[in-house]
């Protein structure tokens, strides 16, 4: 038990200082946007035709903390959604999605960084959201956190 708890901290502390793969996995979803995330949809979840709406399973594997999929609404560009449930953490899961959440600010802040994205952080209805948008003005990322979930959304671009 020592062993494995010794092996998880090595790990964490690990992704801590290099970049995770879950990061070089959002940076090809981001890169992605333009083609509306078909690169990345796998099979259909659901079907809502009164809301024109499909909600698909992402190439990439769910984790123990979270979930990706793909949403499509008739007449609008995908979205890739990232979803963290954090009020069923705890302990060690807890401390990884902290780690990871880091991670994505920290991304998100380069992002902004290289110029090629403007954002700003604000609160709303409860959650602290930041916002990234391209310089066409279009919302490209939302990284939004509230006491029970977390949401990393990537928005597909138009052609």
């Amino acid at each position: 038990m020592k062993k494995l708890l010794t092996t998880i901290v090595l790990f964490i502390t690990a992704i801590s200082f290099a970049q995770s793969p879950i990061i070089k996995q959002f940076r090809e979803v981001v890169k992605d946007a333009p083609n509306q995330f078909f690169n990345f949809q796998k099979d259909l979840l659901s079907d809502n035709p009164e809301k024109h709406n499909k909600l698909y399973n992402s190439t990439i594997d769910d984790t123990s903390i979270s979930r990706n999929f793909i949403t499509r609404t008739e007449g609008q560009n995908g979205v890739y959604i990232i979803r963290f449930d954090v009020a069923n953490l705890d302990g060690m899961m807890l401390k990884m999605f902290l780690l990871i959440s880091e991670q994505y600010i920290k991304e998100l802040n380069e992002m902004e960084d290289s110029g090629a994205y403007t954002g700003r952080d604000y609160r709303e209805n409860g959650e602290n959201i930041t916002e990234l948008k391209d310089l066409k003005g279009s919302v490209a990322v939302e990284y939004i956190s509230s006491a029970t979930e977390h949401l990393v959304i990537v928005y597909g671009k138009s052609i």
